[in-house]
């Protein structure tokens, strides 16, 4: 059963469109169960109905036509249920619905189970047979197994389906995704590329044969060359005969071989892309049709060389592409190094399939001031690349090939939003202070660029939070202790007398340094942050040693310890400090090292119940909201899937902050937050009414925060906190924080376009 689910999987993602992908679906499952009758239904969200898109057993000519309501029939049941219904008479079901125009009156038995992908009903497959029986067990669940296996890659075709159907009639397609940084983007896409594979290649036909065989003919040619270099690299490690693979991979890449079929299917008009899938995946299929084991495992080899292939056709494509003027670029998983590779002046908006608004990635896009949206559905990106688009991030929302009327109004709403920030902007030089006096220190979260944005220094009260580990990403191997003490130097002048608080280095989860690989199941809650500066010492003493140096003469410095879980770390890491102190005393005894105030960030739920004990030894805490959210909700905060559990506005979260801020302030231990939690205006005034008065934010959201707190009371903040603190839902939270903010003429700052 498990090789009949792969080959209806497989089967099914090599189908060139949607139409084709169903009717392959239905007919492989109706062969596959013996049954009379197998139909799918796709649910029309616009029309509140289902379409019958593809069937074996019941009319042909209804396909695409028939329709039924949501309420209506067995189908509409089961996809209301979301569940599976087994029935022996489907005629005598209350529920049932008699539609001449299927042809389904000979059908007695009858067995449903929804496609599900992301809590959204997308249709419901239906199998039939005339004899009345109930399904077996086994029968209904390779069918609902099936329907969970399909439910994503049926959602993959719908959409590459709908955006192909929209370039034809020239009408926009809109993706949705999860807002992150915010604000409007109006540019060209500039899609980096993905691993490819073949199910990231749409079937699209060429004119100019002859341009396409070219294209061919040179990637051919640079596989040939690859595969040369591979067996001239291998071939005093390897036994010679073990070489004789890359002779066999030449030979398939034969113009008698591979070669001929591609040609065929260039003569058809297909691109160069597009022929070499149709081939690669047809001899694929064909091996693994095979009985004897050893030609079946050549279907690796031949998917090998077309990949190979493929890589080099994908690659000359792109070789000559420039960022365009106004760059939205879209990734598959966007990294730190993709927004590093465009020129500041071109990027205007970012897309990332996987990943969350929550992920560092995501977290670097709004330290820019960068609009962009996470998490949108599973695409064929090649198909996006160089598409005119229109980014809101407020939204979420992704218009691809919008109408003039369309970008009309959405220039118009990047107007107004510019005139809401020149607003921000003219108070930027004022004190945080509320409409009852209550000073707020608003500080920096810095360190993602390598500049140390000095100009910036005049419009907040300090560093936060300095990323130290931003720096050490970008380096090919450990920084020396020299360089490092010249790097944090520059930082600590550029805000003196400023108060600057450097993390020791944070790496581990999602931060990865490429000359220190670290591969876990489960980074998130595995060796990262002061775990990893405890194993090594080395690395630690001279990172505390280069700060304390850097700090002579200034005196502006804090040192924040990251990821403490329990006391043993902290005894360690101070008595780590204590040594380089003492160390640095010995080896500049000329010299006055100041000792800095050292302090732990709380983002690990135990830490949290430890203030007591901790207190007493460190001079201050920071919570870093971010992580001490996912690990509270137990959510991966770079996982798209569970993106929408992560919400710091969660009661739970709320009131392990509000009990923070009074334990801090029975032990008398300084407090503040770094986390995203403090740049967003609703978060800072649930905040301050807590107690924090010191929040460290991205420049992006500042001179925002810094505005809406100059125009409100602190006692209109309790009250809207203890509200807050008594809901259920974060929904509830938000609810309440946003009729606040609409009550108090601030509701403009949360305008979202329609």
């Amino acid at each position: 059963m498990l090789a009949t689910l792969r080959s209806i999987a497989e089967s099914v993602s090599q189908q060139a469109n949607l139409d084709s992908a169903l009717a392959c679906f239905v007919t492989m499952v109706k062969e596959a169960m013996q049954t009379q009758c197998c139909s799918i239904y796709f649910a029309d969200y616009s029309q509140d109905n289902f379409v019958l898109m593809a069937t074996e057993g019941l009319n042909p000519d209804a396909v695409g036509k028939f329709r039924i309501g949501f309420t209506e029939g067995l189908v509409g049941l089961v996809a209301q249920r979301e569940e599976a219904i087994n029935i022996a008479f489907a005629k005598s079901h209350p529920r049932f619905k008699l539609s001449p125009e299927v042809n389904e009156e000979g059908y007695n038995a009858f067995l449903s189970v929804p496609v599900v992908h992301q809590k959204k009903v997308l249709g419901v497959i239906v199998v039939q047979q005339k004899m009345a029986r109930v399904f077996s067990q086994d029968e209904e669940s390779f069918l609902i197994t099936l329907s969970a296996q399909l439910a994503s890659q049926l959602a993959h075709a719908e959409i590459k389906e709908v955006l192909r159907q929209d370039e034809s009639s020239h009408q926009t397609s809109v993706l949705k995704g999860v807002s992150s940084a915010p604000g409007i983007s109006i540019g060209h896409a500039f899609v980096v590329i993905p691993k490819v594979n073949f199910k990231s290649i749409e079937l699209e036909k060429e004119s100019d044969v002859n341009e396409q065989r070219r294209l061919f003919t040179q990637a051919v040619a640079a596989t040939r060359k690859e595969f040369n270099t591979l067996s001239m690299t291998l071939s005093d490690s390897i036994p010679h005969e073990a070489l004789a693979v890359f002779d066999v991979y030449q030979q398939l890449l034969d113009a008698k071989s591979l070669g001929h079929n591609v040609e065929m299917e260039l003569q058809q008009g297909w691109c160069a892309k597009s022929a070499l899938k149709i081939v690669i995946e047809r001899l694929i299929a064909q091996f693994n049709a095979m009985q004897d084991p050893y030609i079946k495992e050549r279907a690796v080899d031949v998917k090998d060389i077309g990949l190979r292939v493929l890589h080099h056709l994908v690659n000359t494509e792109f070789a000559i592409k420039d960022y365009p003027p106004n760059t939205i670029l879209i990734a598959h998983t966007l990294t730190p190094a993709m927004l590093a590779e465009v020129p500041n002046d071109r990027l205007v908006g970012v897309v990332s399939i996987n990943g969350s608004a929550n992920s560092h990635a995501s977290i670097l896009t709004r330290a820019m001031g960068v609009p962009a949206i996470w998490g949108i559905e599973d695409i064929p990106l090649l198909q996006l690349n160089s598409k005119p688009m229109i980014l809101d991030a407020f939204s979420g929302r992704l218009y691809i090939s919008p109408s003039q009327m369309l970008i009309d109004e959405y220039t118009e709403l990047q107007h107004q939003d510019n005139l809401l920030n020149n607003r921000f902007l003219a108070e930027q030089n004022f004190t945080a202070v509320t409409l009852d006096g209550e000073h707020i220190s608003l500080l920096l979260n810095a360190g993602l660029e390598l500049n140390t944005q000095q100009n910036s220094a005049h419009i907040c009260d300090g560093v936060g939070l300095y990323r130290t580990e931003a720096w050490f990403m970008q380096k090919g191997q450990f920084p020396s202790q020299s360089e490092q003490e010249t790097w944090y130097r520059e930082v600590l002048n550029s805000y003196y007398p400023n108060p600057v608080v450097m993390r020791t280095l944070d790496i581990g989860g999602d931060k990865v340094l490429d000359y220190f690989n670290i591969t876990e199941e489960n980074p998130f809650l595995g060796w990262r942050g002061i775990r990893i500066s405890l194993d090594h010492p080395e690395l630690f003493l001279d990172q505390l040693k280069a700060m304390l140096k850097a700090n002579i003469g200034l005196g502006n410095l804090k040192i924040m310890l990251p990821m403490i879980s329990g006391s043993e770390e902290v005894d360690e890491s101070l008595a780590l400090f204590e040594q380089a102190y003492f160390e640095l005393n010995e080896q500049y005894p000329e010299q006055t090292i100041e000792r800095p105030d050292i302090g732990i960030m709380l983002e690990v739920p135990s830490s949290v119940f430890m203030l007591a004990d901790w207190s007493k030894k460190v001079d201050f805490c920071s919570v870093g909201s971010n992580d001490l959210t996912q690990y509270l909700l137990a959510v991966d905060r770079s996982n798209a899937r569970v993106a929408e559990l992560f919400n710091p506005y969660h009661p739970a979260v709320l009131r392990v902050l509000n009990n923070v801020a009074r334990e801090c302030q029975q032990y008398e231990l300084p407090f503040s937050l770094c986390g995203e939690l403090g740049g967003d205006p609703e978060g800072a005034i649930l905040l301050i009414a807590m107690g924090y008065r010191r929040l460290s934010m991205n420049l992006s959201s500042l001179n925002k925060v810094k505005w809406v707190l100059r125009r409100l009371h602190v006692s209109e903040m309790e009250a809207l906190l203890k509200e807050c603190l008594a809901q259920s839902s974060a929904k509830q939270v938000l609810r309440l924080t946003r009729s606040f903010m609409i009550e108090h003429e601030l509701g403009n700052l949360f305008y979202t376009p329609k």
